[in-house]
């Protein structure tokens, strides 16, 4: 009984854990005018904070192909912006949120009335809360110029940061400080991304010039933005102005990928999350036909796969294995479905979600998006499904640009000096970091598959909420163990494995049961 109690002891604090961590990117809105959900055009709402995601209409003020959002730490939507606008969490104009971006594009694109916003910078804006600084906020954002013409010719020259205090207006936020011009280059692209410190307090924010082997960097602190901070990565892209593509750090921060739509290839980094400096860059060839189109990159929780999408294919690789581009996987080719009959459903950007899964949207303004549902299994064991989620709306083109929320400090490394620790620092061993792997998750069927380290072998237990065990098995050194979960209820179970070999780690994960 006292190792019982001991183990649900540990469990409760796992839950506990798992609920302290950021919930800054729990919801998501997607979709463009105009609000009619009949013929399902208007807002989608996807609120992680159920599993499944839920997914609800809403009257959309403004089109949101490309966006910036952001949520409280608890998970409650604080603001979204799409290149012209700031918008609050009640749909309405934030104070003194218009005129981001000024110029002639703003002229043309954002006061037409139909506020389709910057719909061709893909990934060109950002939201970060300000370290140090309670309900306040950071928003990045890429402004579009026009070449004399006909024919025009847009490009990307300034960056700015805007700053908004959520505390104003009764919560509604104003912003503070807008447009203020933090770097100015002919040849930016379209791809803006951040990651932690690893001191687990301030933010890196990433903008590749084009045309070039430059990174810009700066640094968020509570004293401000740093930067810019220019670095040379030896490895060049031929990308100008519009990537077509994705930039992404890998969840445990070490990695940096970027693919575009250009036959250059895909690149990896490796980054050091206390001096901001990548190194040991890889080229691996384009997966498919040079001339296809890249389209999103993402990687898997455990920070192990990359998945890259290349219009009408998907593909895996291992980032652990020797030769990365030897481990690519086909996941899947489209299938040629159309949306509403009349509209391809084919791949472009990728998003890892709050819920483990990734999830990827189309090229096109359409009602799915294509799913990856084990992104952590090897092969085709990670369940990559084509228009898999609908949506109440049609989507256009993008996913919300969110950085890794749940990455904090960088335990032992010379700049983890603050004593701010990840929510669960203090019992590590059950945090499924190396977590199992659990298929099918949730599960409405009667049997669940269960893949742990090998190791030693171990026992293999199963607890429901109230601190139940259910089950508790011998595991050998295969690696896989069956569960039958028939009998149990809908609701949330914690399996865990403990190896027989003390020097291996314990390993934990949710597993889901939907009746």
């Amino acid at each position: 009984m006292k190792s019982i109690a001991t183990t649900f002891c540990l469990i409760l604090l796992y839950l506990a854990s798992v609920s302290a961590q950021s919930k800054a990117d729990y919801i998501w809105l997607l979709g463009y005018n105009p609000n009619d959900s009949v013929a399902g055009f208007g807002g989608t709402r996807m609120d992680f904070h159920t599993t499944p995601p839920s997914l609800n209409f809403f009257q959309i003020p403004l089109d949101l192909e490309s966006s910036a959002q952001i949520c409280s730490e608890e998970g409650k939507l604080q603001f979204y912006c799409n290149g012209c606008k700031i918008i609050t969490r009640e749909h309405l104009l934030m104070d003194n949120g218009d005129n981001i971006n000024p110029g002639e594009i703003h002229e043309i694109d954002c006061n037409t009335g139909d506020d389709h916003g910057y719909g061709l910078v893909h990934q060109g804006m950002l939201a970060l809360p300000w370290p140090g600084h309670p309900d306040k906020y950071y928003l990045f954002h890429l402004a579009l110029y026009r070449l004399p013409g006909p024919p025009w010719t847009e490009y990307l020259r300034d960056f700015y940061s805007t700053r908004i205090d959520m505390s104003a207006n009764n919560g509604l936020g104003a912003v503070v400080e807008k447009n203020r011009l933090i770097l100015q280059d002919t040849n930016l692209i379209d791809n803006v991304t951040a990651v932690r410190h690893g001191n687990g307090r301030d933010w890196w924010v990433v903008l590749p010039r084009g045309a070039s082997d430059l990174i810009y960097t700066f640094l968020l602190t509570p004293e401000g933005l740093q930067g810019p901070f220019e670095q040379r990565i030896g490895v060049s892209t031929s990308v100008r102005e519009f990537s077509g593509g994705q930039i992404v750090f890998s969840p445990d921060g070490s990695k940096f990928a970027r693919v575009s739509a250009s036959p250059d290839g895909i690149d990896i980094f490796n980054f050091d999350r206390c001096s901001g400096k990548f190194s040991c860059p890889r080229r691996l060839p384009p997966p498919d036909d040079p001339r296809g189109a890249l389209g999103g990159v993402a990687i898997s929780p455990n920070s192990r796969y990359l998945y890259v999408s290349a219009t009408v294919k998907m593909f895996q690789y291992d980032l652990w294995a020797g030769d990365i581009a030897r481990s690519k996987v086909l996941l899947g080719e489209y299938d040629n479905f159309l949306s509403n009959g009349q509209l391809w459903t084919t791949f472009y950007q990728q998003r890892l979600a709050p819920d483990g899964k990734i999830y990827m949207s189309a090229p096109n303004g359409v009602k799915y998006l294509h799913v990856v549902h084990q992104p952590d299994s090897a092969g085709l064991a990670c369940d990559f499904r084509q228009h898999d989620l609908e949506l109440p709306t049609h989507n256009g083109f993008c996913l919300p640009n969110f950085p890794y929320f749940r990455l904090y400090d960088a335990p032992n490394s010379p700049c983890d000096t603050l004593g701010i620790d990840a929510p669960t620092a203090d019992w590590q061993p059950w945090l499924p970091v190396d977590r199992l792997i659990l298929q099918p998750n949730p599960v409405s069927g009667n049997l669940v598959t269960v893949r742990y380290s090998p190791c030693s072998g171990g026992r293999l237990s199963v607890y429901d909420l109230a601190g139940r065990r259910l089950l508790s098995v011998v595991a050998g050194q295969e690696g896989e163990y069956t569960i039958d979960c028939s009998d149990w209820p809908t609701g949330m179970y914690i399996v865990s494995f403990m190896p027989n070999d003390s020097a291996c780690r314990p390993e934990s994960a949710k597993l889901v049961v939907a009746r």
